[in-house]
């Protein structure tokens, strides 16, 4: 099992498919190079613009995770979404 993480800072690249591009590609790596089976990624409930991208690259929202992460000072949600290989 793997957990990624990644981040578009710059909003002009939002919306571009930089994203999905990315994450597919750690997925085609790890799945095929690296024989993971597992992937994880818990992005923040509000944040729908990752959630749909996630969910488009074969990930799957399994738990709702309340109060799971601070940013900003604030604890967050968070959705626990994961990719199965096998």
């Amino acid at each position: 099992m793997y957990g990624l993480d990644q981040f578009i800072g710059e909003s002009s690249y939002w919306d571009k498919g930089i994203g999905t591009k990315v994450i597919l590609a750690m997925k085609e790596y790890l799945v095929n190079e690296k024989n993971v089976d597992i992937l994880v990624m818990d992005p923040q409930a509000w944040n729908e613009r990752a959630i749909h991208c996630y969910e488009k690259c074969g990930f799957k929202k399994v738990r709702y995770l309340p109060k799971h992460e601070m940013h900003e000072g604030e604890l967050r949600d968070c959705w626990l979404v994961e990719y199965r290989a096998r």
